[in-house]
């Protein structure tokens, strides 16, 4: 049998845990709205690329020209973490020209999404609307467009904003 005093302090525990998981949760919402592409009827897949882990860019390429046969628009960023002259270094060491001039994703906005874990890290959206579900990490080609028509499914369901 627990006294009064003790069932007190659970609950104040309780409540003191469910506010600040509610607080956590409410500070972190993938938005990307603000990234200039989110009217767009058309699903388009946000990738977040590190030369951190070993075929993140290696692959890349692949990966990108399945999205875009399957009609979904494609948008990579630079990770936050890495800087400059790492990201010049490896892009220019496998070849990747093209991703020299990708824009960094805000810090803060990869963490929200949970694209901060693995790279590749990709979020789609439709709409104005993010799909709440990362897809990481490098796959097989049939893996990753069956990942991306799932995500646009989802959101496809909703009326764009």
């Amino acid at each position: 049998m627990t006294s009064p005093a003790t069932r007190w302090l659970r609950g104040l525990l309780l409540l003191i845990g469910l506010v600040a998981t509610s607080s956590a949760g409410a500070a972190s919402v993938c938005d990307l709205s603000g990234l200039g592409h989110d009217a767009a009827a058309q699903a388009r897949v946000h990738v977040l690329l590190s030369p951190r882990m070993p075929y993140a860019l290696l692959e890349w390429p692949r990966m990108a020209d399945a999205a875009r046969q399957a009609g979904i628009a494609v948008v990579a960023y630079r990770d936050p973490r890495v800087p400059w002259d790492e990201w010049q270094a490896a892009t220019q060491s496998q070849g990747l020209a093209d991703l020299l001039d990708v824009p960094v994703l805000e810090e803060q906005i990869a963490a929200a999404c949970g694209m901060l874990n693995h790279a590749p890290a990709a979020i789609v959206t439709r709409c104005g609307r993010t799909h709440p579900w990362p897809i990481l990490g490098v796959m097989p080609v049939a893996a990753w467009r069956q990942l991306l028509q799932s995500r646009h499914d989802d959101l496809e369901r909703q009326a764009c904003r």
